[in-house]
């Protein structure tokens, strides 16, 4: 059995899955997005050498420019050939823990209905099909620098392939027959988290806390300028303060040193600030006692509820979106609309 893994949270559904099913010697591709990432899948499927039988750099797949769409047509090719040894050939099943579209496609332009494939959700861009669209550029890159190959960049929706889609709400792409619930793999999940990270250092620093606030990335993605993103943390900040309760501020691995320094300047006797990347949210979750945990689009605040019994909380608000640039306004309705409609039971919005 082939399990396709994309990053440390598709690798914890993934090797939840695995116990799930008593799934015995199962063989990976991991899609490799940076090192740490990388080092991270192998930890939680406690992978060995041998049983990875491909890693896919996407960084070579990237065709926004001339030099990069030569590099990602002959990437292309190789995986090609590589597919092409026997066990490719010879395996059955193969289980998709990924949101990448690319790597997918080629898989079954190659092989086509002869595997049958499972697909598991692994975030919120599976609830919002009209953002997973690559962007005209890169359509157009992919037409004039890698020309038959640009099939693999134009979105399709390959939902009606899938035997079986491990989701949390069952979308209208997903037919009834074919959607699983996530949840289902809930006790191995928590099984896996503690598993793999076995919390000893910096546990007493969050397990009294009441609230595990998650930043995001708004502006170093040009969504939002720093100072607006900042004034959305103070003012829930604020509400905490008021409610007396304790938070922990988690930034977000990418968070640039401005806003780092910023963020530290929040810190009083009630709200502390827990830099370690190390550990992830979902593992603070299960190890603290928190009584919320909030993001703004955060898959944590998804999946937070029902796995953990924590309140999920999205700071994706109307006046948030009135905050937005002109050209993500439409987009961030959308999130916004999409997540209340498949998810109002399992998050509240932060007014």
């Amino acid at each position: 059995m082939l399990i396709i893994v994309g990053s440390p949270w598709q690798a914890l559904l993934a090797k939840s899955y695995i116990l799930k099913e008593n799934i015995t010697d199962p063989q990976y591709l991991i899609e490799k997005s940076s090192p740490k990432s990388f080092a991270e899948i192998i930890k939680i499927l406690d992978a060995d050498e041998n049983s990875i039988r491909m890693i896919i750099e996407w960084s070579k797949l990237s065709v926004l420019s001339k030099a990069k769409a030569n590099i990602a047509s002959d990437y292309i090719d190789a995986i090609i050939q590589t597919l092409k040894q026997d066990y490719f050939k010879t395996v059955e099943t193969i289980l998709v823990f990924s949101e990448q579209t690319v790597l997918f496609k080629i898989i079954y332009n190659l092989f086509g209905a002869s595997k049958t494939y499972i697909k598991s959700e692994d975030g919120i861009l599976d609830y919002l099909p009209g953002l997973k669209h690559h962007s005209l550029l890169k359509q157009i890159a992919g037409y004039l620098f890698i020309r038959s190959k640009v099939k693999y960049y134009i979105y399709k929706n390959y939902y009606p392939v899938f035997s079986q889609v491990i989701m949390f709400s069952r979308v209208e792409a997903v037919s009834e027959e074919r959607y699983v619930p996530l949840t289902i793999l809930r006790q191995e999940l928590l099984s896996v988290l503690k598993t793999a990270y076995q919390i000893t250092e910096g546990a007493d620093t969050f397990k009294g806390k009441d609230v595990l606030l998650l930043c995001q990335s708004l502006s170093e993605d040009k969504v939002i300028p720093l100072h607006e993103e900042l004034k959305l943390y103070e003012k829930f900040i604020q509400r905490c303060n008021d409610l007396k309760l304790t938070v922990i501020i988690k930034p977000h691995p990418r968070s640039c040193p401005e806003k780092i320094e910023a963020l530290s300047k929040l810190t009083s006797s009630q709200v502390e600030f827990f830099e370690d990347y190390g550990i992830p949210a979902e593992s603070m979750l299960l190890n603290g006692k928190f009584k919320e945990v909030v993001g703004v689009y955060s898959n944590t605040i998804i999946y937070a509820h029902q796995f953990f019994g924590v309140k999920g909380i999205s700071l994706l608000t109307p006046a948030m979106i009135d905050l937005l640039a002109r050209k993500e306004k439409k987009k961030f309705t959308y999130i916004y609309a999409q997540l209340r409609k498949y998810f109002s039971d399992e998050y509240t919005v932060f007014q």
